[in-house]
């Protein structure tokens, strides 16, 4: 091998060992380091506080402590969160004299988008506004996410994807006081 040879052939296997170097490294952030992990049934519930885009009110969820409380992650784009939003409402009123209460956690969209939903699907229950943290905390990854969370705050059940009624409502029953 010439020493020309010899010197582009050692330059091209640093430039391979670095770039595998940097691709390990990519996978090790992206497999674990930092990434939050889901919560899931009896464990305790991340508290958060955000704000209800409904009340302009904060909305701390260990306040709530002694209710049963549902917690939904959606967002407006979301076509699955579209179907199931007419659901959560209508169980809202069902449950509210049952001490259940019905949140749903709009991750990072802006509040004129949020209210135009609102309007059309005329929603009444606490639309809370999250900028990412909330859901990295759960670990969702996916929408819409529901966590049903009992009375003493530990998660009842999560499901990941839509809700049709005759769950909803079972789910909803497992986390009355």
């Amino acid at each position: 091998m010439t020493p020309i040879r010899k010197r582009r052939f050692i330059v091209r296997l640093t430039v391979l060992a670095i770039l595998a170097c940097f691709v390990l490294i990519a996978c090790w952030q992206l497999l674990g380091e930092g990434k939050a992990s889901k919560v899931e049934a009896g464990q305790q519930t991340p508290d958060f506080m955000l704000k209800d885009l409904q009340t302009g009110q904060e909305f701390k969820l260990s306040e709530k402590r002694g209710k049963g409380v549902l917690v939904n992650f959606w967002a407006t784009y979301c076509e699955p969160c579209k179907q199931e939003m007419p659901l959560f409402e209508k169980a809202s009123h069902t449950y509210e004299n049952k001490d259940v209460i019905f949140a749903a956690v709009n991750v990072d969209e802006s509040s004129v988008v949020i209210e135009r939903f609102l309007d059309l699907y005329n929603l009444s229950f606490p639309i809370l506004l999250d900028n990412g943290q909330v859901m990295e905390a759960y670990g969702v990854d996916a929408l819409p996410a529901t966590f049903f969370i009992s009375a003493d705050g530990t998660v009842s059940r999560t499901v990941y994807g839509p809700l049709e009624t005759e769950r909803l409502e079972e789910y909803v029953d497992e986390i009355v006081p």
